[in-house]
Order: C-alpha cells, then structure tokens, then sequence
C-alpha cells in the first residue's frame, strides 16, 4: 500500500509545534500536583472571562444532574466544572511526560485483574471512554498488561502535521498503538478480530450516528463500539473504562464496568450503542464534576432527526427523560397562525421526544391550549419569564425556535435563552439574526399560505404529509347549515343583509349563525332580524359546535379557517384576499370571489365605490 503524501507545514503551523515542544520542555521540570494547580488558576480565569461557555456548562449541567437545577446552585456546579475541566486539562499535557514512579503516585488502578482476564486469550475488549478526567492516563498503562496481545485506541488527528506528528509519538510511546478514523476502519476491524484492548471515546457528538438517549436527553451518538463489537463475531467485551480525579495530581481509572448486551450478540447498532449510552451515564454520574462539559454534548441541527428509524424510535420512548424542546413564536395576526397548523403537526411527528412550546397573542392562548400536539403555551406579553417558570423549567433547557411573529421586543427576550438555534423566512423584518431561514417563492405561480410553512419545515425533517383538518376534533352529532357573516378582517370581507336573508330561505330549515364572542352584539341583532338562531362561541369552542356533518357560508377570516379544522365543509367569500393563498386548507371548500382591478387588495376597509362582493350572487355562493 503506498504512503500517505507528505503534508507541508505552514509556518504557522511550524510555530505553534516548536511552541508545544517547550511548553512540554517546561512541564518535564515541574511536578504534576504543581501543574493541577496551575491548571485550576486558569479554570478560573476562564470561568470568570467566557460566560458563553457558562451557559453551555449550565444546560449540560441541568441535562446530566437536574433540568430544575438554577441560581447559586447551578452557577456553583458550572464554577466547579469548569475549573476541573480546565485542570484536568492541563494535566492530560504533563501525563505523557511522567515518569513511572510519578504515575505510580499519581494513578491508581481499579479493576486491573478482571480487566486484563477479559483481554487475554484472544478475546477482544472495546473500552468505551467518555470524555472525562484525565484520559491520557489510558494510553500510559500499557506497559501494565503484558499479556495483552494488542493495546490500543481511536483518536482524532490534529490539522498541524507536525504537532499531530509530536502527539501521536507521545501516545504511542508506551506501546499503546493509535488508530485514526480518518485512515478507515480496516485495521480497527483486524483488531477487533484478532483479540486485544482497544479504547474508543465513545460519548461524543456526531450528525452521522444514531440519534438516542444520553442522559434521557436524544443526541447524535457514534456507533463505534457496536460496530466493532459485532466484527468480533461473539467474542468481544465491552467495558466502560474511564478516569476520575481523586486528589491534587491524583486520579483513579476504572476498567471492570461490563456493559451488558443481548447473551445471543444479534442486538442492533442502535441497542447496543444505547446500552453504552446508559452504562456511560451511570459512570459519569459517579462523578459528575470530572465530565468535559464545557461543548455542546446535546447539540441541536438544522436537521431534527436525520437518521432516527423504528428502532431508534422505541428506544427513545423507552429511555428519553427529557424532551427535544421547541418554541414556536407564532405571527400576531390570528388568520395567519392558524396556518402554520400543518406545520406544527409535523414538527411535533418527526420524533417521539418532541415538545411544542407555543408563543402567541393572549387572544390565541386558549385556543392553543385546546390542540392536542401542543404541550405548554405562553403569551408574549413578558415570554421569557412564563418559559421559565417552575412547571415549564423542569423540562430542561429549550433546543429550537422558530421566531414566524416579527415582533422584535419578543425575539430580544428569547435571546436570552440561547444557546440555541432559530429559525424563520428570509422576508422576515429579523432575518439577519436567524441561523436557518426559507425563502418565500416570488414571482411565481401562487401557492397556498400552508405550503409556505411546510417548505420551512421540510428543512428540518422528511415530511410525513401531514393535513390542516382533523374531523375527529369536531363534534360528530353536529349537523345543519351555519352561516358566519361577520369577518375577523374588517369590513372589506362583508355581504349585504339582504343577500344573507336571502341565502336563509334559500337554504330552509336548521340554519343557525354563528359568531365569535367579538361579534356578539351584532350578530343577536342580525339573528334576529333573519329569524334564526344565534350560537356564540370563542375560537376555541368551535369544535364543540361544528363538525364534519355541517356545512358553513362564510365570508372570509377566522371563522371559516378554525370550521375547516374540524373537517366542516365551507363557502367562503373572499373579498380582500387571494384564494389560491388563504382559502379555508383543505378538500371540499369552496372560494368564491369576483375579479377586479383591486382584487386582492388586503385592506380592512373598502374605498371603492361599489364593493366587490356585492356582485356575488347567492346562486354563485351555494352552487
């Protein structure tokens, strides 16, 4: 097999290796407890000067420890960390420069005996290693196990060349062979077969693997170690093998801690990673401070669930604790949110740990509230506090946003829930602080307001075709003729009183107007004035009265969009709005409008002369 071509360093790079090679020169002369100490003045310094890395420390902390973790408890969990973290850190620089007797006091083994029985007679031991303590100490004690035919471990290769080159002569020093992934897998399956120790961190975060519980909480999880597992055709061991601080310059290493699979070995990829997940938890939790908490273990994509099938579906509603958490900031303007219904019931379908969490208007909180996909729902009149508020809290740290509403002063309070990521359409007024946008189409031939909303969600998952209307939220013994003649979008959607009363004896008996709670007055007016019953309820009541049995004469706003929700057939007049764009979502309804010169005009109020529904005859509105 021909070489690998060589890599020209940049000067830069030559810089920053000859820098390395007298920071180790320096860390020869000193004592490894001079060095932790060293290492815990600068984890203070960086606790003090990176709060971005703070709130990182606190949601991981509030994932791996407790979601309804905060105030001076969690700030004294992410100081602790932090400076531990940092120490540890320095520390991993000076392992691969200790002496024997230095190791010798400073490590202490546990579990070494059964460790080595497992690894001998050509069976095959997968360390899973998280990353915590000070790991390097695992490529020092080779020289431990002589009986072991191959000692081992995955690593990630440095960008500089020649400081990659300084490091990997450091790890391998003591005999412990280092295989990169970047090489392939072909001698890591060799390996695998021919018996030995091979170590592999196990717990970092990757978009290509297996999306399922770590700590309750889904993340991308490297498959590594069950691949492996399943080379060595029943003869692999898999082990969480890990480090933890005990002292000033002092760690233990634990290597007795089996993970157990199926007795057969015909488990999955994605069971026998979620085995390693949960075993790995169990080890971090033993102590929780030495964890390298300061990256985003629980990252969020653009991507919800990229690669999540059946299996990892069951696994996630068997093991995830803590939901994927989304906020939705709908728009203000009520006709425009009840849109983005489809979109929300496919975000919500994508995966099992999915939570909505609904920013509205308070004249939409209820309504939200009465639709099943949704869990929490907040006003955005001072969001921020409501979101974090004890009974939403304790569903741990919030992954997504979706900012539909341009309301500035709302988006600015949500910032301070970061990190995480946004999301919204390029025509957006706070598109330039939104990390993933769709854009609108223009020019084109026109599509559904629906549609618009779904392009957005398809960026994030594989949709599944959800629909606007759900029959089964109406009320099934609900039958008759409803007419709804006052429009939510002002007077430019109206009809004439004498075209309604018209309408009513056209269609006979058991008709009933229908009105929202705003319209009460003059819809009992009206009532009576065509002799039919009035029913008036909130947006939110209108399942209760209408169904799939029912038929609604509407002219355009919210009514007709909240009766096509329930699968109620509608008529609608359209006067200000293109129907192509706003028309009741759905099969069976029926937009009727007249072209004119001004049509659409989106306004609330004519100023025509003749208003263009009054050309609409009741013939054309029943046909």
């Amino acid at each position: 097999m021909s070489k690998e071509p060589a890599q020209r360093s940049t000067l830069f790079q030559k810089l920053g290796a000859g820098a390395y090679l007298v920071f180790c020169g320096i860390l020869r002369l000193l004592d490894i407890r001079v060095v932790a100490v060293f290492g815990r003045c600068i984890g203070y310094l960086v606790w003090a000067a990176m709060p971005g890395r703070r709130r990182i420390v606190a949601r991981n902390m509030r994932i791996v420890v407790d979601p309804t973790l905060r105030g001076r408890k969690l700030s004294a969990l992410v100081r602790r960390n932090i400076v531990r973290t940092t120490m540890n850190m320095a520390c991993t620089f000076k392992t691969g420069q200790m002496t024997e007797k230095e190791l010798k006091r400073s490590v202490t083994i546990i579990g070494a005996k059964e460790f080595e029985a497992r690894a001998a007679e050509g069976q095959t031991v997968i360390g899973c290693i998280p990353h915590a303590g000070n790991w390097e100490i695992l490529a020092r004690i080779r020289p431990l196990f002589p009986s072991v035919k191959r000692f081992g471990s995955m690593y990630r290769r440095l960008d500089n060349p020649m400081l990659e080159e300084i490091v990997l002569q450091s790890r391998s020093r003591y005999g412990c062979e280092m295989f990169s992934s970047k090489k392939g897998l072909k001698e890591v399956f060799r390996m695998a077969r021919d018996g030995g120790m091979l170590g592999v961190l196990s717990d970092q975060y990757t978009k290509q693997g297996v999306f399922i519980p770590y700590f309750g909480k889904v993340t991308g999880t490297t498959p590594l170690p069950a691949l492996i597992y399943k080379r060595c055709r029943g003869n692999g061991n898999l082990l969480a093998v890990s480090t933890r601080n005990t002292g000033l310059g002092k760690w233990d290493v634990i290597l007795s801690r089996k993970i157990e699979t199926s007795a057969d070995g015909e488990s999955d990829i994605a069971t026998i990673t979620q085995a390693v997940n949960n075993e790995l938890a169990a080890v971090q939790k033993e102590s929780i401070i030495d964890g390298f908490w300061m990256h985003h273990r629980w990252k969020t994509t653009g991507r919800f669930a990229p690669n999540v099938d059946d299996v990892q579906r069951e696994l996630i509603r068997k093991y995830c604790t803590l939901p994927f958490r989304i906020i939705i900031c709908v728009p203000e303007e009520f006709e425009e949110a009840m849109l983005t219904i489809p979109f929300m019931r496919e975000i919500k379908a994508c995966r099992p740990d999915m939570q909505l969490n609904i920013v509205c208007p308070p004249e939409q909180q209820n309504f939200w509230k009465s639709q099943l996909y949704v869990t929490n729902v907040v006003t955005n009149q001072r969001p921020l506090q409501q979101l974090e508020a004890d009974e939403l809290y304790k569903d741990g740290p919030y992954d997504y946003l979706f900012m539909l509403s341009d309301n500035r002063k709302v988006f600015s309070e949500l910032q301070a829930l970061m990190p995480i990521q946004t999301s919204g359409f390029a025509n957006s007024k706070l598109a330039r602080k939104l990390s993933i946008k769709c854009v609108l189409s223009c020019g084109e031939e026109p599509r559904h307001r629906t549609e618009d909303y779904l392009q957005l969600a398809a960026r994030h998952i594989d949709l599944s075709g959800q629909v606007y209307a759900d029959a089964a939220t109406g009320n099934a013994h609900a039958t008759g003729n409803y007419i709804a003649p006052f429009s939510t979008l002002g007077q430019a959607d109206s009809w004439s009183t004498d075209k309604w009363r018209e309408l009513v004896s056209r269609l006979g008996a058991n008709v009933t107007l229908l009105a929202l709670e705003t319209d009460k007055d003059a819809a009992m007016v009206l009532a009576a004035e065509l002799g039919i019953p009035c029913t008036i309820t909130q947006p939110e009541g209108v399942a209760a009265t209408l169904g799939a049995n029912c038929k609604l004469y509407a002219v355009d706003g919210l009514l007709p969009q909240l009766a096509a929700l329930v699968g109620c057939r509608c008529h609608v007049i359209m006067s200000s709005r293109l129907a192509a764009v706003y028309a009741p979502p759905g099969a069976g309804h029926k937009a009727v409008f007249h072209h004119t010169p001004c049509h659409p005009c989106y306004r609330s109020s004519c100023d025509q002369g003749s208003h263009c529904a009054a050309d609409i005859s009741v013939d054309e509105f029943i046909a």
